[in-house]
């Protein structure tokens, strides 16, 4: 674990420093992943100290801050919200992962059956909007894929939900 400890307005004891250190390294393992760096900056201003924290694992960022009368007592302060951050997410983590929680690993547990697609091939035809509206009205499919020969986009007619007639079309070609 990379923990960073920086201090403003007084110096961090040893002793203090190994107890935050402790406080941390708890906080490590109860991590679902490798934790890239925690720093934490512990500010002193009116008798009290302020201290914030930032737990790093892989693309995540965690963040946390207290006030105490002492340095570890804020530290300790910050480790708990992590704590309780780190809880929340690894329950999101292993509730996807897990089997109970649905998933393709549910299903292929419960020994339902897969889920099979039909396949249909289509032409993508060369039209315009108002054509491409046409043809979806003198058809009986949910919607209607076409290439817009103005815009040279990917668009679909569909019916909305209030009846009338929509047309999304790609931004990307």
């Amino acid at each position: 674990m990379n923990l960073e400890i920086k201090t403003r307005h007084f110096q961090l004891w040893d002793e203090v420093r190994e107890k935050i250190e402790t406080q941390f390294e708890k906080v490590e393992r109860f991590s679902p992943r490798p934790v890239s760096s925690i720093r934490l900056q512990i500010v002193h201003e009116n008798n009290v100290f302020h201290c914030d924290g930032l737990l790093v694992i892989k693309s995540q960022e965690f963040r946390a801050e207290n006030t105490g009368g002492e340095p570890d007592q804020a530290a300790q302060g910050v480790a708990d919200n992590l704590h309780r951050q780190l809880e929340k997410f690894k329950g999101k983590i292993s509730g996807k992962q897990q089997r109970d929680a649905g998933g393709l690993g549910h299903a292929m547990d419960a020994g339902e059956a897969p889920v099979h697609f039909a396949a249909e091939k289509f032409e993508l035809r060369d039209m315009d909007s108002l054509s491409a509206r046409d043809a979806f009205t003198d058809s009986d499919g949910p919607f209607l894929v076409f290439r817009n020969v103005d815009s040279g986009q990917i668009g679909v007619v569909y019916r909305r939900t209030d009846g009338e007639l929509g047309i999304m079309e790609s931004t990307n070609g």
